[in-house]
């Protein structure tokens, strides 16, 4: 498949990635979650699809989300995220190859759109630290919501699977 030419640096993250994770909030109770990551490319497009799983310990179903990663020019970052809670995202950030040769995305600027019904989302933020050979990621989500601070809402460790 030939791949738009701003998607080609991010060739990486065609695959599925996979591993554990753990969140907590102030307005609910502390958790451990599975989680999967999958990003797709079409064929010349400027943008990745994404998918985004998670599970409990008993593999019931607990939260997803579809978007798109969309490279621009300079390592400017852009992800547009809609979650079946009533929630849209919309993130801007950077990608930066670090000195030790890993890469941290930081999409730090982010606009939330809330249905009637959802939990209010104020604000958000997405980390995602990989490794030297991007063979795995850290990944961090911090979140403003119903009346609470900015902080960190989510941390999982996840580990490529596949191609």
């Amino acid at each position: 498949m030939t791949l738009h030419d701003l998607v080609a640096p991010y060739e990486f993250l065609l695959g599925e990635w996979v591993g554990h994770g753990h969140g907590h909030y102030p307005t609910i109770e502390d958790f451990h979650y599975r989680e999967s990551l999958t990003f797709t490319a079409t064929e010349g497009k400027p943008f990745l699809t994404y998918v985004q799983k998670t599970t409990n310990h008993d593999g019931v179903p607990m939260h997803t989300e579809i978007g798109y990663l969309r490279p621009r020019e300079g390592g400017h970052i852009e992800f547009v995220i809609a979650q079946p809670t009533g929630q849209t995202e919309l993130l801007e950030g950077t990608a930066t190859v670090n000195d030790d040769q890993s890469l941290t995305m930081v999409l730090g600027y982010s606009v939330v759109a809330n249905t009637s019904t959802a939990k209010h989302v104020e604000q958000t933020m997405r980390h995602y630290v990989f490794n030297t050979d991007r063979s795995a990621v850290y990944t961090e989500y911090d979140m403003a919501a119903e009346g609470e601070q900015m902080q960190q809402h989510l941390s999982s460790e996840l580990h490529k699977t596949m191609p």
